[in-house]
């Protein structure tokens, strides 16, 4: 999967980080990087988290630092903005080197360059660090000047000093050829698209214009993924959130998430969650 590259186009007059809201009735498919370091907070929604190559769902409340030139997106879940609801998140991003050089001449500053150095793979802060900061998340974009810097290196330093879940696998290493952008985000916008629905390797083969052998090899390259295991992912994304959002049974779970067999998605399901769907359930 190949990601575009943003261009955020810093001011470095008018402030040395961007701070903002980001409100919409729908995050669509955009994978994309960009060189500037990235703090997310989902006040709002919930969908499919893509960091990477880590898949899962994501609800309000999910709290992410995710390091230079890492690929990323997140992408809302249709039953979310069907009902009229939008999107609310917190988007804080500023040039690494401000705070990394910093951090290399401060002693105080030391746990955020240790953080900035852990953030390459994308880092997940838990719901209860999630929840002391949300006040001071919400306020951030409201600020301005000085008090804002400060207050940034505060939630730098809280970041810091908690625990926090890798995200992307320790191999990761993504490849950005732009000659391929079109070609993988064509085949990964029409998955995202259709997962819940009977997705062959022959007809992604054919959007990408390539043989099924020499597509399943520049899948797997792009993404650290065969396309099942990809597809498999987002089907049991899908199916999380059902379980944990709805009191649909098990079995239109599975259907709804793309599983016409009940047995395949309970195998499917306890192989990548390590429980079975009932004991998800029970545990959300």
């Amino acid at each position: 999967m190949k990601p575009s590259f943003q261009h955020l186009g810093f001011d470095t007059v008018a402030g040395s980080f961007l701070c903002y809201w980001v409100r919409s009735a729908k995050f669509g498919f955009h994978w994309h990087y960009h060189p500037e370091v990235e703090i997310s907070y989902v006040v709002r929604g919930r969908g499919t988290r893509l960091v990477g190559d880590h898949t899962e769902p994501f609800v309000e409340g999910d709290l992410l630092f995710l390091g230079s030139d890492l690929p990323h997106t997140l992408i809302s879940d249709e039953t979310y903005h069907q009902d009229g609801r939008e999107m609310e998140v917190v988007v804080i991003q500023f040039p690494q080197e401000i705070i990394a050089q910093r951090s290399m001449e401060i002693v105080e500053l030391g746990s955020i360059g240790q953080m900035l150095k852990a953030g390459d793979r994308g880092l997940h802060f838990s719901p209860e660090t999630a929840q002391s900061m949300d006040g001071a998340l919400r306020q951030l974009p409201e600020l301005s000047g000085f008090a804002q810097y400060h207050a940034l290196l505060g939630l730098l330093h809280q970041l810091a000093e908690a625990p926090a879940r890798p995200l992307a696998s320790a191999t990761y290493a993504p490849h950005r050829s732009r000659s391929s952008e079109g070609r993988i985000g064509e085949v990964c916008t029409y998955i995202h698209d259709h997962y819940t629905e009977a997705v062959t390797i022959a007809h992604l083969a054919d959007l990408a214009h390539m043989s099924e052998a020499a597509f399943c090899r520049f899948f797997k390259k792009m993404t650290g993924k065969t396309a099942l295991q990809y597809i498999n992912d987002l089907r049991i994304g899908k199916a999380c959130q059902l379980l944990l959002a709805e009191g649909m049974p098990v079995s239109e779970v599975a259907f709804q998430s793309g599983y016409p067999s009940l047995t395949h998605f309970n195998r499917s399901f306890k192989a990548r969650k390590g429980v079975a769907p009932t004991e998800y359930r029970k545990r959300g």
